[in-house]
């Protein structure tokens, strides 16, 4: 290394040793890193990420483009990165999911910024970028092979040139502001509403006129993806949604924001280590903090970012009210980085002092605890079906697998290299259903031809156990008997998956 680089160097670790802030910026991008990128692998694809390996990316840019209006309920920009991801090492876990993983990374620093261009002081700004690097809800997503990391980022990056332009009014921020809030509409319609909320204060401040025009072209974006929404909303693969008691939605929501939950829609919310009180406790004692410690600067930081993460929340949970209801936790991950920079600012408060930081602290303390509680226990991850299917070993033309049709089947078609069978099966020899356990032991001798004896039964992951039978001969079964949702615990229909090779 030259002289001038070393003095280069000396120079650049000079000016860091004078802003330790942003060493502690630095430290903090890093943790959210080694949190996200060190465990890629260590959970199986679940339901949807499956989808995204095994029926939307396709070799062909094209053909993965046109699957999305008749497989998805969101628009196509991440189908369309994934794709060119995908390109060099494939739809394995660790590489699909770094993708995610380098957007939710990004978050990090981008939410710090969002929180001092309010502006809010350079300690909140940290304390936002700390809950935001161990939140479990954001770090689940960002080892998630779907939409979800890259629509926070682009949420956050509108976020951050919205205050920009809100304070200064220029052309240029609020050029940005247009750019990446019509990026987040085409990542997820659900980023449309935080937008509104952004929008609708820029239109209440300084130089309208340009931001109507800023408006206009992110409604126009907007307009294009209009028939394509539509469609998708025909197919209606996301009324699961509304059938789930809002209730249980709203406690998930608060959960997964004071880092007490992970990604998962589906079931009773996991608890952790930590009871669910004591973050939602500190939430509140950030909030009583801005109420009482706060000076005006402050408050009117933490408003704005109140007003957009609050409109983020409350304008789907209206529209649901209206008939058309699809509120859950993952819908409304574009309100997240604003209301955590409201907690942030509330721990962040200058006359706060040590207890303020004492209390954030903690605060993220609780979400680090519930991430490596994720890390270690199968009943707070997803469902370890790559385990399931290598423990169906040998998977030959004359056996069939059976599993529930949602949650199971695609994950399972896709790590066994499967198809889904139709119409009718080919002779069979063995039988292997994957599910529930006690579905099995009551009706797999009914509904089974009796020339199949049960050879085998063990628990595969958290939830579903798989029990193998086999026949001394080939034997034919009708498609229609394997399908019974009744052999593996489903509510409708199973699935039944042969071998790519076996024909009938």
């Amino acid at each position: 290394m030259g002289t001038g680089n070393v003095l280069a160097v000396k120079h650049i670790f000079r000016r860091l040793a004078g802003s330790p802030h942003v060493v502690v910026l630095a430290g903090l991008i890093v943790l959210g890193a080694v949190l996200r990128f060190s465990t890629l692998d260590l959970q199986s694809y679940r339901y949807d990420e499956a989808v995204t390996v095994g029926r939307i990316l396709q070799a062909s840019l094209f053909d993965t483009l046109s699957t999305i209006p008749d497989s998805e309920s969101t628009p196509p920009l991440y189908y369309f990165v994934a794709w060119f991801w995908a390109l060099p090492f494939g739809t394995g876990e660790v590489w699909l999911r770094s993708l995610s993983a380098l957007a939710g990374t990004g978050t990090i620093l981008v939410a710090y910024l969002g929180a001092v261009a309010l502006p809010l002081p350079r300690r909140a700004g940290l304390l936002v970028a700390a809950i935001v690097a161990v939140s479990p809800v954001l770090i689940w997503f960002s080892q998630d092979a779907r939409v979800y990391a890259l629509l926070v980022l682009l949420a956050a990056l509108s976020f951050l040139f919205f205050a920009r332009a809100r304070r200064s009014g220029a052309r240029r921020d609020l050029a940005w502001w247009a750019v990446f809030s019509a990026l987040a509409i085409t990542a997820h319609y659900f980023a449309a509403f935080v937008i509104v909320a952004e929008g609708a204060l820029l239109l209440n401040g300084r130089n309208r006129r340009a931001v109507a025009v800023a408006v206009l072209m992110i409604a126009a974006a907007g307009a294009l993806l209009a028939p394509i929404a539509l469609h998708q909303a025909e197919n209606a693969h996301a009324s699961w949604i509304a059938d789930q008691p809002v209730g249980e939605r709203l406690e998930r929501v608060g959960a997964k924001l004071v880092g007490s939950d992970n990604g998962n829609e589906h079931g009773i919310r996991q608890p952790g280590l930590i009871p669910l009180f004591i973050p939602a406790a500190l939430a509140l004692a950030a909030l009583a903090l801005l109420l009482w410690r706060s000076d005006p600067d402050e408050r009117r930081g933490a408003r704005i970012a109140a007003l957009v993460g609050g409109g983020g929340l409350a304008l789907p949970f209206i529209l649901g009210l209206l008939g058309s209801d699809y509120f859950n936790g993952r819908n409304v991950l574009p309100a997240f980085v604003p209301l955590l920079i409201l907690l942030g600012a509330g721990f962040g408060v200058r006359r706060a002092g040590r207890l303020g930081l004492v209390l954030g602290a903690s605060f993220c303390l609780c979400s680090l605890v519930y991430t490596l509680e994720i890390n270690r226990l199968p009943r707070l991850q997803r469902e370890d079906l790559r385990n399931a299917a290598a423990e169906v070993g040998s998977f030959g033309p004359d056996v069939a697998v059976v599993t529930a049709r949602y949650a199971n089947n695609q994950p399972l078609r896709y790590y066994l290299d499967s198809r889904f069978a139709k119409n009718s099966l080919p002779p069979l020899r063995e039988i292997v259903l994957i599910g529930s356990r006690h579905a099995a032991d009551r009706n797999a001798g009914r509904i089974l031809p009796p020339a199949f004896r049960r050879v085998e039964s063990k628990l595969v992951s958290y939830n579903n156990t798989l029990t193998r039978f086999r026949s001394p001969r080939s034997v034919r079964v009708p498609l229609s008997r394997l399908e019974r949702g009744a052999l593996v615990g489903a509510r409708k229909r199973s699935s039944v998956l042969i071998a790519p090779s076996s024909s009938p």
